[in-house]
């Protein structure tokens, strides 16, 4: 009984909502509210603050959701280890990335070679991501900046460089390239704090002394894009992310070069686990192939 009730609490805490928990276990919304209600009665203790929109874990929550959610790690690596000698036909992972641009090609190969895996992915920023990925709330996530943490185990995936973006009717949009210090004073269009984004461009423009006036601050680089393709002022984003757009024209920059890497991150905990270690290869043998292909360029 037991069992059940910690199921069910750890299912509401990921969702966010009973009625998304008691879909994701295959329950009624009914059953899932009766079985966190009797852990609550049981032990004497309130492990949600309830509202008509939503519900927040209370402090003690938070608490047995950390060990609720490693719990859940530890029965699935059970399940993993009976199975073993058999293919990885069924199971589940939740990712978690930064963005579907290098995201979407993993996930395409490793679905076409593991089909009966489902798949479960959520965006957010970096911040988000890596939050997400320490308090055990997704499997493996892709995102920058991971790969000296003590409690995460991170494999390079991309390498991306970034570029300027400008309207179609910017006076610089029949330009091919542009110096850092042209951006002194100039309307920008920034992401949100906790980007990686904002945090690697504002680190290159701060060393070569440049200061823009930031217009408007965004939340996705979809809506990044669409302001700068506004003509709100220009934005700085990855290249991979520009390539497809006719919107804006993109610039490269002439006397500077920023760069930042994504990584495939799991807790070190969870590396052994079958499918893991599955997603991993997949992610490999993509990043090898791209990297090929970088370097055969002229």
């Amino acid at each position: 009984m037991l069992h059940t009730q910690i199921r069910a609490f750890d299912a509401v805490a990921q969702e966010g909502s009973f009625s998304r928990a008691a879909e994701a276990l295959g329950l009624t919304q009914p059953a899932v509210t009766i079985q966190v209600k009797a852990l609550e009665e049981r032990y004497g203790v309130k492990l949600f603050e309830r509202s008509r929109r939503a519900v927040k874990l209370t402090e003690m929550g938070e608490r047995l959701f950390r060990m609720s959610r490693r719990y859940s790690s530890l029965e699935e690596q059970m399940r993993e280890i009976l199975t073993e000698s058999s293919e990885l036909e069924s199971g589940q992972l939740s990712l978690t990335a930064d963005g579907p641009h290098i995201a979407m090609g993993v996930f395409a190969r490793f679905l076409a070679r593991h089909p009966n895996i489902e798949l479960s992915v959520a965006m957010g920023n970096t911040r988000f991501v890596r939050e997400q990925l320490l308090e055990r709330r997704t499997d493996l996530a892709i995102l920058p900046g991971v790969e000296r943490h003590p409690q995460i185990h991170a494999m390079p995936l991309w390498k991306h460089t970034a570029v300027l973006i400008v309207a179609n009717d910017h006076p610089w949009a029949s330009r091919e390239s542009v110096r850092l210090a042209e951006l002194n004073d100039q309307p920008m269009v920034s992401r949100e704090e906790g980007s990686n984004t904002r945090r690697v461009a504002a680190a290159a423009m701060a060393k070569a002394g440049v200061r823009p006036r930031t217009v408007l601050e965004l939340g996705s680089r979809e809506a990044v894009c669409e302001a700068v393709g506004a003509g709100l002022g220009f934005s700085i984003v990855w290249e991979l992310e520009a390539s497809a757009s006719t919107r804006f024209r993109t610039l490269h920059f002439r006397d500077a070069k920023i760069t930042s890497s994504d990584y495939v991150a799991c807790l070190k905990s969870e590396r052994l686990r079958r499918s893991i270690k599955a997603f991993y290869a997949v992610a490999a043998s993509l990043s090898n192939q791209r990297e090929a292909a970088r370097r055969s360029l002229p």
